[in-house]
């Protein structure tokens, strides 16, 4: 999993490039996206807005945080890239006491999502104060069966060793009041258990 900044919208929510490959072929990422974070609108009960789009061309954004600045789609090209909305989690800080920073779901109703015979999606993420981020996926049919994710618990991300992707996660360390207060600047690999 790898993320960096792609823009900033005018206001000031910031846009992620998002991109999942595996691990021996961090150039063929399967899962590209733009994240768009900002602050909870002021009536939710929530600190951070996270929105996943998709990218209208995507072939364009593959391997985006490993380019050069200059060689990467530039801001006002990310914002018309910017395609439907697919998901959106509503982020808390997490409790004292609790091993996460982060953490927030999808509305349990979720979100449209037509894949693999799904009629809709959810999804659970939790950002570690150890420099982990759990994501869990569901897929669900119209009778509310699971056809896709896994069952057990999600996707643990866990922070690769020092690498090129050094600036990882810089973008997250959001100024105040959305600070992680701790900076999450590694490349992630998949424990899928």
């Amino acid at each position: 999993m790898l993320t960096c900044p792609a823009t900033e919208m005018v206001d000031g929510s910031r846009v992620l490039y998002f991109e999942q490959a595996f691990w021996r072929t961090p150039e063929k990422p399967f899962r590209q996206r733009f994240y768009m974070v900002k602050p909870c609108p002021k009536e939710m009960k929530c600190d951070v807005e996270l929105s996943s789009y998709a990218i209208r061309d995507a072939e364009e954004y593959k391997n985006f945080c490993d380019r050069p600045k200059d060689q990467r789609p530039q801001p006002e090209e990310v914002i018309a890239d910017i395609a439907e909305r697919l998901t959106t989690i509503h982020l808390s800080q997490c409790g004292r006491g609790k091993r996460c920073l982060y953490e927030g779901s999808t509305p349990p109703e979720g979100f449209p999502n037509n894949w693999s015979g799904a009629s809709y999606c959810t999804s659970d993420l939790s950002i570690h104060k150890n420099g982990e981020v759990h994501i869990w996926d569901k897929g669900f049919n119209d009778e509310g069966n699971q056809v896709w994710g896994t069952k057990a618990g999600p996707y643990e991300f866990k922070p690769a060793p020092k690498s090129k992707y050094d600036d990882m996660f810089s973008p997250l360390n959001f100024s105040a009041p959305l600070s992680l207060e701790k900076k999450l600047d590694k490349a992630y690999v998949i424990d899928d258990q």
